[in-house]
């Protein structure tokens, strides 16, 4: 079921949990859900070449792990003192480097615990981490991050096929646009005010509201902001 917006307000938060092996657990708390995820999974295969044939057989070799691609919006605009959003995604920064300390002799990061609700619980690594920042305070402080996260399965899990916990939401506060939408439209649906589209706008960082692109995620802030 395709929906305009995600339920991040009644929907449980998504989390990771970073399992230090020398220092006390960590866990960072998603600011809105994920949009959309992709898993995908490597089996191998190895041709082996049969003479006379054009045609190779193929051997099994074993399955590969699962990977999981996901962004992340963190944005700390509505605190009430300024915050860099780089004090928020430090962590998931910190999880991606060797960890210092203990008796190890080999050293590696961490391992971690993606968690949404009770539908989804992906123990993991970390294999890729970006950091796009979108949205600055007039200092030049970011206060607002797309952070996409590559991670591989490091445990099996039979829990992929459960529902997606934002299915069946129609409100909440990212708003993904659409072919012919407009910023009064949006802000009908979701402050029944055509006239508060000027609060998107700016919230959005948007000078043209003719230039709304199919796709782009849009951040709705709370009609009291």
């Amino acid at each position: 079921m395709s929906t305009e917006f995600s339920n991040i307000k009644s929907a449980d938060k998504a989390s990771i949990k970073i399992l230090w092996k020398n220092k006390a657990q960590e866990t960072l708390n998603c600011h809105f859900n994920p949009e959309k995820y992709t898993i995908t999974r490597t089996i191998g295969w190895k041709p082996q070449a049969v003479k006379g044939e054009d045609t190779p057989a193929t051997e099994f070799t074993g399955g590969g792990p699962s990977t999981t691609s996901l962004t992340l919006l963190f944005d700390t605009s509505l605190a009430a003192s300024v915050t860099d959003v780089r004090t928020i995604t430090k962590k998931l920064w910190d999880a991606t480097r060797i960890e210092t300390g203990g008796s190890d002799k080999v050293k590696s990061p961490p391992t971690i615990i993606f968690s949404w609700g009770s539908n989804w619980t992906y123990e993991a690594v970390i294999t890729s981490l970006s950091e796009e920042f979108v949205y600055f305070n007039r200092d030049g402080v970011p206060l607002r991050s797309n952070v996409n996260l590559g991670l591989q399965q490091i445990k099996d899990d039979d829990s992929f096929g459960r529902q997606n916990p934002t299915s069946g939401a129609i409100e909440g506060d990212i708003y993904v646009v659409r072919e012919g939408d407009r910023l009064d439209l949006i802000a009908a649906k979701a402050y029944k005010k055509p006239t508060m589209w000027r609060k998107i706008a700016e919230f959005n960082g948007i000078d043209n509201p003719n230039n709304l692109v199919p796709g782009q995620r849009l951040v709705i802030p709370p009609s009291r902001s």
